[in-house]
């Protein structure tokens, strides 16, 4: 169906509506005056006109039963009008107990249809009763409006912005105030998130460098203990002897023994034997070697040094009281923003602890494995020194049987004595076996030291140039925060003066001066009096400038009707801009309906 943008009730008929029990035939002109006493149905013309166009009476309600002659059945309310094109149409509705029938220009058609035609129903009473959009509407009211103002273009509103907040602004979208300023505080507190954990990063950095260059010291002091210790047993060891002299002597004790070994029997035993006791003595002699030393260092090492920045944070976090600085991201701690602080900083040492956590279970397993290592290898070792001792005995019981010859044993004695004394040289079993320990303890500390050498030396990240780039970001993004919440007020301006009317002033909503935010206050005065203090008189006069109101914001000039003008002395805030249908009560008066040429006339006759 056609959009009516304007039209003008030229007559109408009422049958069996409310008080009018028989037809009635009743004309209007550009403006019509309607009299008469108290209950002779002035009010009932207004709830006919909506009843034909919305089906429901003057103020909306609900109830249409009520509108039912007591007498006639059926309800039927013709309407005659001329569109903005001067032509003419006929709107009949008719309501038979429940049943609806709306003919228009003698076609049948729907609600929907009389919808599209002259717009929703809030909107039509909102301009054909001018108490409508305040008694009924109330707060509703601002959806209404909200739905019909126009759009502020983006430009009108950056022509009215200062030239500084104009180049701030320049290339920035802001389809919705509230929606950027919501996206750049999330932003925000984005960086400050990502400022404080490039902080707690840094920290740890530092943290981990510290504990590397301390076990760098700690190492280094180690080595050098281990390293004087081996020389001073080194040192001892073949003091004041002779070991060219040993060794030519152990020569010549073999070759006698040897010979006498011949002449035995038992050569190729003695030589079994001897062999099996050399293998014996380094078997004896090796020392496991761990291939988890470098690892295990190298885990420990970032054991510590959480430990360290977990203590170091966790005081940070019980110290943590409105008034100071936060020493991680260095804002002012307050009351709003102690428990976000505490927050971040708590996120912090959750990561540190589950780090360490981590790290704590890999140096466990890597000790684990280290052990089981050992162990194996020691029990090879005691395996393998049972079954060469045992091998050794058999022999010897063998070689025994052989001979009994005393020189040879003799001899060998003398020959195992010279090549304790070629091993030993100086030093007691303990002391070698302390020599043998040294080197081993002091290969594994050359690893650790390398390893805490090469972590030390690493390079580590550029946390203050990120840290410094995050709180940049931060500024500007403040920056625009606040351009934008210049945006918006001047927007809201913009937006407010398309509400503008004479003596009545309506806001949708309240801009926040910190937040530049909307807030939804819908508030209605009328010389800047609130409307529930209003009299009769300048409720109607308000109504009457909203009724000018809606028609400007939706495009459609349609009739309107004022009742109880009576009480009103003038209308001189409003100068309405199409037909005005106006009800006085004028005691003891018949019922009368005159068309009015001019609306000065109107004014008089009222």
């Amino acid at each position: 169906m056609k959009k009516i943008e304007r039209f003008q009730i030229t007559g109408m008929t009422i049958d069996g509506f409310k008080c009018y029990q028989a037809p009635t035939v009743l004309a209007f002109g550009p403006q019509t005056v309607i009299t008469g006493g108290n209950g002779l149905g002035k009010t009932s013309i207004a709830d006919a006109i909506s009843f034909a166009v919305t089906g429901q009476p003057f103020f909306g309600e609900r109830g249409i039963d009520k509108l039912h002659n007591e007498v006639q059945p059926e309800v039927s309310v013709s309407l005659r009008f001329v569109d903005e094109t001067g032509a003419p149409h006929e709107l009949t509705r008719t309501r038979h107990k429940n049943s609806m029938c709306i003919r228009y220009d003698g076609n049948l058609i729907r609600q929907m249809d009389l919808t599209e035609m002259f717009g929703e129903r809030d909107v039509f009473l909102s301009i054909f009763n001018p108490l409508y959009f305040i008694e009924e509407l109330g707060d509703e009211g601002k959806n209404l409006l909200e739905m019909y103002l126009p759009m502020i273009p983006h430009e009108t509103v950056m022509g009215q912005l200062s030239d500084g907040v104009q180049a701030a602004l320049e290339g920035v979208e802001i389809p919705s105030p509230d929606a950027v300023l919501k996206s750049k505080r999330a932003e925000i507190r984005e960086q400050e998130e990502r400022t404080i954990y490039l902080q707690g990063q840094k920290d740890q950095s530092e943290a981990q460098a510290e504990a590397q260059r301390q076990a760098v010291t700690v190492l280094t002091e180690r080595y050098n203990q281990l390293d004087s210790e081996l020389n001073a047993l080194e040192g001892k060891q073949f003091a004041g002897l002779d070991r060219t002299a040993m060794e030519l002597q152990l020569v010549e004790l073999s070759a006698c023994y040897n010979e006498a070994a011949r002449d035995s029997g038992t050569t190729q035993i003695d030589a079994e034997i001897l062999a099996l006791n050399q293998k014996l003595a380094q078997r004896r002699a090796e020392q496991y070697q761990s291939k988890y030393t470098q690892a295990m260092a190298d885990t420990n090492a970032k054991v510590q040094a959480l430990g360290k920045q977990y203590q170091r944070e966790n005081q940070i976090l019980k110290a943590f009281v409105p008034g100071i600085s936060c020493p991680t991201c260095h804002r002012p701690v307050t009351e709003q923003n102690l428990s976000e602080v505490r927050d971040a900083l708590q996120k912090v040492i959750d990561a540190i602890v589950a780090d360490g956590r981590e790290q704590r279970t890999q140096l466990e397993q890597l000790q684990q494995l280290d052990a089981k290592t050992q162990a194996t290898f020691d029990q090879f070792q005691t395996d393998d020194i049972i079954k060469m001792q045992e091998e050794i005995d058999a022999l010897t019981r063998q070689r025994d049987k052989l001979t009994a010859d005393r020189q040879t044993d003799d001899l060998r004695e003398q020959i195992q004595r010279l090549s304790v004394s070629l091993e030993h040289g100086n030093l007691s079993q303990q002391e070698y076996d302390r020599l043998l320990a040294c080197r081993e303890e002091i290969r594994q500390c050359a690893a650790e030291l390398a390893a805490a050498k090469k972590a030390a030396g690493q390079e580590r990240p550029d946390f203050d140039s990120q840290i410094t780039q995050a709180q940049q970001k931060v500024k500007a993004l403040k920056v625009l925060i606040s351009n934008v919440i210049i945006y918006a007020r001047v927007r809201a301006e913009l937006t407010f003066e398309t509400l503008k009317m004479n003596r009545v002033a309506i806001s949708l909503y309240d801009v926040m001066k910190t937040t530049g935010e909307q807030k939804a206050a819908f508030k209605f005065t009328y010389n800047g009096r609130r409307y529930d203090r209003l009299s009769l008189s300048e409720k109607i006069r308000a109504g009457m400038e909203v009724s000018e109101l809606v028609k400007r914001l939706t495009g459609r000039n349609y009739p309107v009707f004022v009742d109880n003008m009576e009480s009103v002395d003038d209308l001189a805030n409003v100068h309405p801009t199409g037909q005005v249908i106006m009800a006085k009560c004028v005691h003891g008066a018949g019922l009368s309906v005159r068309p009015i040429g001019s609306q000065a006339t109107v004014l008089q006759a009222a």
